[in-house]
């Protein structure tokens, strides 16, 4: 932990009910604005790189929050029902409260899956400072013809659930996908945003960061990853992608 900082754990309600667990990182003296940092879907506000950024935007005066999405980590929530359309609210959530507890100009970093919400939130709500999204796909609806075929789809809207790397998912997820329009919500994105990709990702083509970063509105940077995967395997390339979002974010919320 950097020298002065605490780390307050917090927890807080989202708008269906469910309790949502995070970390409040904060330096003694913090005085540049604060950043949301919005984790994956198989991951969680535990995460290796989550944990790091919150610290150094700690160490550097940025107040951070690391929070579970409703579906996992010590947030309640069941995994089966996770949609973008839940994310973005349980972020709405967590831009409250930190707004209540910091003040100043927010930020948001996001990977994969939550740098999808990053953005549609970015997309609704003016406030927001800044945005940093790590291997986001653009166009989440493909997702389910990537994993499943014709007929496990058709399965999986009749029968109401399917089950992805063993683990069940309902049907509502594929209803909240069809009616999700990302590549519109990028066009309304108007704050400071640095889109981070891996050339190498077998989960979410590059290609969605090019035309992501060519549909974002407002003052925007792309950084391609030569040979990264989609989660960022190889350490010096994690390295790299943390620095440059760090920068990107505390330059911008201060």
């Amino acid at each position: 932990m950097p020298h002065g900082a605490t780390e307050e754990r917090v927890s807080f309600p989202n708008g269906r009910g469910d309790t949502l667990v995070g970390v409040l990182h904060r330096c003694a003296k913090s005085d540049s604005g604060a950043v949301i940092l919005c984790h994956g879907m198989d991951s969680n506000k535990e995460s290796e790189k989550l944990v790091y950024l919150a610290r150094a935007l700690a160490e550097r005066g940025t107040t951070a929050l690391r929070f579970d999405f409703a579906y996992t980590g010590e947030s309640t929530g069941r995994y089966e029902d996770i949609t973008y359309t839940g994310g973005v609210e349980d972020l709405r959530a967590a831009y409250a409260l930190v707004k209540a507890a910091a003040g100043g100009k927010i930020g948001l970093f996001g990977s994969s899956m939550g740098g999808t919400v990053a953005l549609l939130f970015a997309a609704r709500e003016p406030g927001v400072a800044a945005l940093v999204t790590v291997a986001a796909p653009l166009h989440p609806e493909r997702f389910p013809s990537r994993v499943l075929s014709a007929e496990g789809l058709k399965a999986w809207r009749d029968q109401g659930v399917t089950y992805y790397n063993g683990r069940r998912l309902n049907a509502t997820l594929l209803r909240d996908l069809e009616q999700l329009d990302v590549a519109a919500a990028a066009a309304r994105v108007v704050c400071p945003a640095l889109v981070i990709h891996g050339d190498a990702d077998a989960v979410v083509p590059v290609d969605e960061a090019y035309e992501l970063y060519e549909r974002l509105a407002g003052p925007k940077r792309l950084s391609i990853l030569p040979g990264t995967d989609h989660r960022f395997s190889d350490p010096a390339m994690m390295e790299r992608a943390m620095a440059e979002a760090l920068d990107w974010l505390v330059e911008r919320v201060r």
